[in-house]
């Protein structure tokens, strides 16, 4: 073959992963579905393998020693023939992009899985007999946004005075919105989900094993999974780990004395630290692998302009979530950040009268406390350069555009080769 190493290697993970057709259930029409489900189940992949995305390869990483495609997360659970795998790819990071989403649709006509019965469509009874019903019809689904439905509890510190939504579905008591699907690997803190819905204590435990429930009756619209089921789900995700493992130029992340790579963040604790994956490449020759070292540095070290430290939120060691779980408000939810297809509600303070305009009020939806609004998990920062778009709202389209939204909400500043540096590190991530 022709062509640089970098490419060539691209090409060839390409192939493997469209010949196991990886996106769950399979990327044909819905009648083929089992068939490859069932061919999945006798593979296995091995731990390492590179999987391309734009900034070089990611991959995962098994403590099992390998994928194991047998898994309860790859087989449907319900009734419309979705798995846990339809939503949270391989190639996507264990996310899933909108270009994905994309191909789904352009496939099968919008009748992949992933479409199934309206349930992710705009609106529960959004038109869907012929194929431009269904491309307008799950428009936010194509922007690999995943719909969320949540009344406004009685009990909340706050009501909800008026709601503006495109799609004519949110009222005074229930509000719809649109998220981005977090990753299916990583697991550390045991937050579950952007705004926690699934958390239960301290417990990572037992917040998958609710999480993984509802998919399963949700999602998949099937009955409640016997627990051996839901359990192999749960050790599936728990023992997975995705991060970058190639960046053209600096080549393999866990070179050089470098611990880049899904392996090392599987031996990594939840401990609060700074980032010290490319320590040993701060005096490197090569310029790509001290680019990276030096953007390392300004994530761990304090910005002068505001005083604060992008580890600081971001505290667990070589991972970036927040080591106690804190959920935070970073301003993504800021009507000034709406999109025309994204609603936006009024709420009002019961007791001071204080008014709150927002896209999607977070954790405090779910403990409907005035202070929890707009409040959103830190994620896991390893492999992010799989997953764009990024936040919760999927708001910036990619990492540079991650760093300006610090800039412009938070008060940080950079110069231009910080901010190139900055940049570099969180794509070897």
């Amino acid at each position: 073959m022709n062509g640089p190493f970098w490419k060539r290697f691209s090409r060839g993970a390409v192939l493997i992963i469209a010949s196991l057709g990886l996106g769950c259930g399979g990327a044909g029409e819905p009648e083929a579905v089992g068939s490859v489900d069932q061919a999945l189940s006798s593979l296995a992949l091995p731990n390492n393998l590179p999987v391309p995305n734009s900034s070089g390869f990611a991959a995962s990483f098994s403590t099992q020693g390998s994928l194991h495609l047998d898994d309860e997360f790859f087989q449907p659970q319900g009734t419309n023939g979705r798995t846990c795998a339809t939503c949270h790819l391989l190639q996507d990071g264990w996310s899933i992009r909108p270009s994905s989403v994309r191909r789904f649709f352009e496939e099968t006509g919008g009748l992949h899985p992933i479409f199934a019965n309206n349930l992710d469509a705009n609106f529960p009874s959004a038109p869907s007999g012929t194929l431009e019903e269904r491309r307008s019809s799950f428009s936010m689904l194509l922007q690999g946004k995943f719909i969320r439905r949540v009344n406004v509890a009685a009990s909340a510190e706050y009501s909800m005075i008026e709601s503006a939504d495109p799609f004519g579905e949110s009222n005074l008591v229930l509000m719809q919105f649109f998220r981005r699907p977090l990753p299916t690997a990583n697991f550390k803190s045991h937050v579950v989900m952007w705004d926690g819905a699934n958390t239960v204590g301290t417990d990572l435990q037992a917040g998958l094993d609710k999480q993984a429930k509802g998919n399963v009756t949700g999602a998949q619209q099937g009955s409640p999974a016997p627990q051996e089921v839901i359990d192999q789900i749960v050790l599936f995700e728990k023992q997975l780990s995705v991060a970058q493992l190639f960046v053209p130029g600096a080549w393999f992340l866990n070179a050089g004395g470098a611990k880049g790579g899904p392996a090392h963040h599987a031996e990594q604790p939840l401990v609060a630290g700074r980032f010290s994956l490319y320590d040993a490449w701060r005096s490197s020759t090569n310029p790509y692998r001290a680019q990276i070292a030096r953007g390392q540095e300004i994530f761990n070290g304090t910005n002068a302009a505001n005083g604060r430290s992008c580890n600081g939120c971001h505290s667990a060691a070589n991972d970036g979530q927040n080591v106690a779980g804190v959920l935070f408000n970073i301003g993504t939810s800021k009507p000034e950040h709406a999109r025309s297809d994204m609603a936006i509600f009024t709420l009002q303070h019961k007791i001071t009268g204080e008014i709150l305009r927002t896209t999607d009020g977070g954790q405090g939806i779910r403990t409907g406390k005035w202070a929890d609004l707009n409040r959103f998990k830190a994620p896991s920062l390893r492999g992010a350069a799989a997953r764009a778009p990024y936040f919760h709202n999927g708001i910036a389209t990619s990492l540079r555009e991650v760093v300006r939204f610090y800039e412009a909400n938070l008060g940080f500043q950079f110069s231009n080769r910080e901010r190139d540096d900055l940049v570099a590190f969180l794509s070897a991530l």
